[in-house]
């Protein structure tokens, strides 16, 4: 029987490890409790649910915990998202059965979807984009949520992320107890909230596009600050009649919401990626946004290039020749003949265009005036971003000449004078160069050439923080960890605050057996900066070595968070969730981390160790 936990009352302790602290929802189908984990360091808190199973049927109890076990794998596995509470355990106690999830510290979007204050249109897509991004991946998992709805939208504390909690997929444990024919892929009793369901949810056959109208209902509600219960409904069709609370609406979002929240399934995008999709074609995400369509802007097509093993950083003055062709007027070409491109390359781009009088910059200017030399003076600017960036230009740049002949191109001045040579670097330009040069070898493993690079830095710039931190992680990449603390020491001296001088010193340690003195480096590293992926990553590795295996779980999702494609983080997560016994899960991390990288010996063979556990 349920002994239902008062606010008031003693504290409790179930599965002989969980506290429960005070209550944070009851329902229908169980309760939900704010706990603690007394069997890890610091006791860190969790979210404990009791299932309320209203039978004590021994035949259908026997169902309850089939169908338990069942639902509990599918959140196993759906926890893998950063966006969906992990689920940490599971268990039955008392012919009651309870769930373990992550505690998620953030705010419902109940406190921000308020009645009466309508959203703008934008911050309305934004969180559309959100909820279906999450639902993508639950979807491609073969789940149907089933209670897609404002308070259960999380946005989390820690980094603004929306997090999508209580799935209705296992309160189908409660509802089905009571009767074990009922033990079947769709349960015949409906499951959702008031307001945010769809018929066809209603009369117990949810489909995937039954999440889609939930989160069309939140959108809208949303946007006109209307709650669902609160909305019309057209006599005839049945269709729900909102667009009289958001005239200002633009018709392309309108439609999109209109079709995720039609009567008729059938007329509903059927999945979370097709809805995407639609509100990206009128609001692309922030990463396609500022790219240029304009035919003639794209060089990709005309410029080959290869990376240089010894990127070049200062222009030299060549030894080549540049020719003009003279061709059909149609058809003129600029060939490059040479190795490398040069500051007289980029100087006769330019004096081509304008007179000599004119700085370099104002040349360019005067080229981007002039619509019909626009692709060729594109070019010579990609020509000064490559060579910095340490590409070589192949042998022959081809690309074809605008339309109007040069010698038609006239000039108040058109007198030209001699190519002037590329004036020299001062001080801090070569400092910079230099640094930037050490960077790129550095983080390309060339250690004993950054380390050289590094050195002539603080001889020109002996004050420079992030030379003294770049010559200790060149120098922990060299196995030189005395060298290495000494170096990041010195950076620290010019930056107390310098989280990756932290980090490096870290792993100068962890070279020296001091793991503890690592760990403490690499947790005041991502205090100080908690963007930096790479300390995440060395505090999980060392929190899994010291068989802290929860504690490493929590501190490589936070990298994950941050670097979806990071092998290392995936790959010691699966050996954290192996020691905890959790195997689905840590095939699942170790499956992602085998993507990543195909060639991880190690986390292909505890995949196999986790395989066999489960009796693959």
């Amino acid at each position: 029987m349920t002994h239902q936990l008062q606010q008031d009352s003693p504290t409790a302790v179930v599965g002989k490890r969980y506290k429960l602290i005070s209550q944070l929802g009851i329902g229908g189908f169980g309760q939900t409790f704010l706990a603690q984990d007394l069997h890890l360091p610091d006791c860190p808190r969790c979210v404990v649910k009791r299932l309320l199973v209203k039978t004590n049927e021994p035949k259908n109890l026997q169902t309850a915990r089939r169908l338990f076990n069942t639902e509990a794998r599918v959140l196993y596995q759906l926890g893998n998202h950063d966006q969906i509470p992990s689920l940490f355990a599971h268990f039955e106690e008392n012919q009651e059965f309870y769930l373990v999830q992550e505690f998620v510290e953030g705010e419902p979007m109940t406190r921000q979807i308020v009645k009466g204050e309508p959203w703008e249109e934008m911050r309305v897509i934004a969180l559309l984009k959100d909820i279906l991004e999450v639902l993508v991946f639950v979807h491609q998992q073969n789940v149907i949520h089933r209670d897609v709805k404002p308070s259960n939208l999380m946005r989390r504390r820690r980094d603004g992320k929306l997090v999508l909690i209580d799935f209705g997929a296992v309160k189908r444990v409660s509802v089905q107890a009571a009767d074990p024919n009922t033990d079947i892929a769709d349960s015949t009793v409906s499951i959702g909230t008031h307001g945010y369901i769809p018929n066809e949810q209603l009369a117990g056959k949810p489909r995937f596009s039954s999440d889609i109208y939930a989160v069309g209902l939140a959108g809208i509600q949303a946007l006109t600050g209307v709650l669902p219960r609160d909305l019309g409904e057209d006599a005839q069709t049945s269709e729900l009649d909102w667009r009289v609370h958001a005239p200002q609406v633009s018709s392309e979002l309108a439609a999109i919401l209109d079709r995720m929240v039609c009567y008729d399934f059938r007329d509903r995008y059927p999945t979370a990626v097709e809805a995407l999709e639609a509100l990206r074609s009128i609001a692309p995400d922030s990463a396609d946004q500022g790219r240029s369509t304009e035919p003639g802007d794209d060089l990709a097509s005309t410029v080959l290039l290869e990376p240089s093993q010894s990127p070049i950083m200062t222009l030299k003055q060549p030894s080549e020749s540049y020719d003009f062709v003279p061709t059909d007027p149609k058809d003129e070409t600029l060939t490059l003949s040479g190795s490398t491109a040069s500051g007289s390359f980029l100087r006769a781009s330019a004096l081509a265009v304008a007179p000599p009088e004119h700085s370099f910059s104002e040349r360019l200017t005067a080229a981007f005036q002039k619509p019909s030399l626009k692709q060729w003076t594109l070019l010579s600017a990609a020509t000064v971003g490559l060579v910095l960036l340490g590409f070589k230009v192949s042998p022959l740049l081809r690309l074809s000449q605008p339309t109007t002949p040069l010698s038609a191109i006239t000039y108040p001045t058109p007198k030209r004078s001699p190519l002037a040579s590329p004036s020299p670097l001062t001080p801090e330009q070569q400092v910079r160069a230099l640094l930037e040069q050490a960077n790129r070898q550095r983080q390309q493993r060339q250690y004993a050439d950054a380390l050289t690079n590094y050195d002539k830095v603080i001889k020109l710039k002996p004050k420079m923080a992030k030379a003294h931190w770049g010559r200790c992680d060149a120098l922990t990449g060299l196995k030189r960890p005395d060298q290495a603390i000494v170096a990041c020491n010195d950076a620290l001296a010019l930056n107390p605050d310098y989280a990756e001088a932290m980090w490096s010193q870290g792993k100068a340690l962890k070279l020296q057996d001091r793991s503890l003195e690592a760990l403490k480096l690499f947790e005041q590293a991502t205090l100080i900066k908690p963007k930096l992926t790479e300390a995440w990553v060395d505090r999980g590795i060392t929190l899994q070595e010291f068989g802290r295996s929860s504690e490493a779980i929590d501190v490589l999702d936070e990298a994950i968070a941050l670097n979806r494609n990071s092998a290392e983080a995936w790959s010691t997560k699966g050996s954290a969730l192996w020691n905890l016994g959790r195997f689905d899960q840590a095939i699942a991390a170790l499956d992602k981390a085998l993507q990543i990288q195909p060639k991880a010996e190690g986390a292909r063979a505890l995949r196999q160790q986790a395989r066999e556990q489960l009796g693959y």
